[in-house]
């Protein structure tokens, strides 16, 4: 399966496939399966949209200096996490392209 997106510059980028059942795992020891679909280069480590939302039943706090925190809830056991977001740049991103990465490859 490819998906065309496009970006906010109009740019239109085709996936290069699926990944099926990508484990993410949080700190709480709760872990949501996704299917993630693979782009080559992205502006973005993860891209997440109205599907993890529901899943997750998601809550956004913004707060004053820019930053939000997510509060995401296992929808199996209840269990809930809150993830800080950052601003544009200032996470690791290569240890998330890393995690997400070795994902792909188990699959």
């Amino acid at each position: 399966i490819c998906l065309r997106m496009e970006s906010a510059n109009s740019q239109v980028d085709t996936s290069v496939g699926l990944a099926k059942n990508v484990p993410f795992t949080f700190a709480e020891g709760f872990t949501i399966y996704l299917q993630v679909h693979i782009f080559v280069k992205p502006a973005y480590t993860v891209l997440l949209c109205c599907p993890f939302d529901t899943l997750t039943e998601s809550n956004i706090q913004n707060l004053q200096d820019g930053s939000a925190i997510i509060t995401i809830r296992d929808p199996n056991t209840g269990c809930q996490t809150a993830l800080p977001l950052f601003k544009e740049g200032r996470c690791q991103r290569q240890v998330l392209e890393e995690i997400v990465i070795q994902n792909f490859k188990s699959q």
